[in-house]
């Protein structure tokens, strides 16, 4: 299993990755996001590859600077296929967003889990990320 930075030939299973985790996005939408996230220097796009070369995974996180908490990095998206979960890909895939959240001088890295995800709690804590606070999040639509 290897782990790289994300490329537009990787859009189609990012796609259907994000679908996996309730997020469905076009082939084409996310061909759009992932390009302009990739020309960002304060973005991560991270895949894994398994052994048969398949993209069974990504990361996505930004650094944010914060005037309440300082500069840190926010893990917007982990997923792993259904099929290769707790084999250690988002495992991997966490320690490379900390790695490049220690290059970048980031004091700490967040992620928010939704309630339900309860599987993706325990995760998190055994690699040592402590629950802060639980929050309502509010949306709105501009467009």
């Amino acid at each position: 299993m290897i782990v790289r930075t994300a490329s537009l030939e990787d859009v189609a299973a990012i796609a259907r990755l994000s679908g996996e985790l309730g997020y469905p996005c076009d082939p084409a939408t996310m061909a759009a996001r992932v390009e302009k996230i990739s020309s960002q220097k304060r973005h991560l796009l991270l895949v894994a590859q398994n052994d048969r070369g398949e993209v069974c995974g990504w990361l996505h996180a930004f650094s944010v600077d914060s005037l309440v908490s300082g500069f840190r990095v926010e893990i917007g998206g982990l997923v792993v296929a259904k099929a290769e979960q707790r084999s250690g890909i988002g495992g991997r895939l966490v320690e490379a967003a900390e790695q490049w959240a220690l290059e970048i001088g980031a004091e700490f890295v967040s992620v928010r889990s939704s309630v339900d995800r309860i599987e993706s709690h325990s995760f998190y804590r055994k690699r040592g990320y402590e629950l802060k606070r639980t929050q309502q999040a509010y949306r709105k639509r501009l467009r």
